[in-house]
């Protein structure tokens, strides 16, 4: 081997060196430099001296298990086991009024509406949903937080056929009726027209006959139907034509709005609660023994006359909603309820109904005015009795 080849293998050799120590070198400078410290002032810990880095273990509050809903359940709903659970919750939290036995709620009613994962208390569950509504909260129980609750008019035909009940939720039908009203006034238009007929001033100025300034000083004045309109007759003379309706005001337009998702509070007038004594079954006589004579019964009490049915009922709705169904009360408008399912709080998207919305909503073709009708004309029959017996058939 040659001198020169001996130089070039020594010197790949050397540049393959420094380059391991450069790679050694840089590792050793992206370590990360740990710091052991005494954990109190931060100060390195001195040499031979264990320092105990373990964090020191937290001590767990202490949890309770309670009584929760399953599932949500209407005001008067009876809890049973299959919608009740147990549910853990830290001890501090849980009051002397949390139910933390199955046991304690079961065949309760609930006193107000209960929400799928809510904690039960002895509060929210009651044993007798119409005892305790009436003596202890009243219809005020009924009224969700933020609403206020009013008394509307009710009868059959709106009432849903006096179907609604305290605790139910409805949809309340508005139909007002608008009216065109003269800008100055302020009242219903058409406005009476009066005539002076100036005709026949000048008619009798030509003829001097007469005192014209005393047929002027009273002229001749004829009031004419505010329905209608003047039309030129085919013989020049123009006449006021007016509709052959016993009716003549013009017709409101109806405009229908609603109202969702309204809670029934009450239903007819608000009655204290009964006299638990009342309630009390009436005792069983007992056999009188032979011999001895029979007790007077006691007087029979009159029967109970059948209550009317309710003419009101008491909805719970938002401040603006209450105000708005209170205008419509004022203004006569017509209010309507519909009945709603049962756990059925979904709002939908409804447009008020109009004559406009019906005819393009449904595709309705309006008909041409014609200048021609359909009588119908009632043909009555008189039925032909049936024959005598014994008598022969004509």
């Amino acid at each position: 081997m040659s001198r020169r080849t001996i130089l070039i293998l020594v010197f790949v050799f050397g540049i393959v060196m420094l380059s391991i120590v450069g790679v050694v070198f840089i590792l050793q400078q992206n370590q990360p430099v740990e710091t052991v410290t005494d954990g109190e002032d931060g100060a390195p810990a001195p040499d031979g001296v264990d320092v105990d880095n373990t964090e020191p273990e937290e001590t767990a509050s202490p949890r309770v298990e309670v009584v929760v809903s399953l599932q949500t359940v209407p005001r008067g709903h009876q809890m049973t086991a299959d919608i009740l659970a147990l549910d853990m919750r830290p001890a501090e939290s849980v009051g002397s009024n949390v139910i933390t036995s199955i046991d304690d709620a079961l065949n309760l009613y609930a006193r107000t509406d209960i929400y799928q994962g809510e904690t039960l208390t002895y509060d929210t569950l009651v044993d007798d949903i119409t005892k305790v509504g009436l003596e202890s909260y009243g219809p005020s129980s009924l009224i969700p937080p933020g609403y206020v609750a009013q008394s509307v008019p009710m009868n059959r035909l709106t009432g849903v056929g006096y179907g609604v009940s305290e605790g139910d939720y409805v949809d309340i039908m508005v139909t007002f009726f608008f009216r065109q009203i003269d800008e100055e006034f302020q009242t219903y238009l058409p406005n009476d027209a009066a005539f002076y007929l100036e005709e026949q001033i000048q008619a009798v100025e030509d003829s001097g006959s007469g005192d014209p300034l005393q047929i002027i000083l009273e002229p001749v004045i004829f009031f004419v139907s505010p329905i209608g309109r003047f039309e030129e007759l085919p013989t020049g003379d123009l006449a006021h034509i007016s509709p052959n309706q016993e009716d003549l005001a013009p017709r409101p337009v109806p405009v229908t709005m609603i109202i969702q998702n309204a809670r029934v509070v009450q239903v007819g007038q608000y009655r204290l609660p009964p006299d638990p004594a009342d309630l009390i079954p009436t005792p069983t006589p007992e056999a009188v023994e032979e011999g001895e004579p029979t007790p007077t019964p006691p007087p029979v009490a009159n029967p109970t006359a059948t209550p009317s049915p309710a003419d009101v009922v008491v909805v719970a709705l938002q401040p603006q909603q209450q105000l708005l169904l209170r205008y419509a009360v004022d203004v006569n408008a017509q209010v309507f309820f519909a009945l709603r399912g049962v756990n059925d709080g979904q709002l939908y998207s409804v447009e008020n109904m109009t004559l406009d919305y019906l005819l393009e909503r449904f595709n309705v073709e309006v008909p041409p005015n014609l200048g021609y009708s359909v009588e119908a004309t009632i043909r009555q029959v008189t039925p032909t009795p049936p024959p005598e017996e014994g008598s022969a058939p004509e």
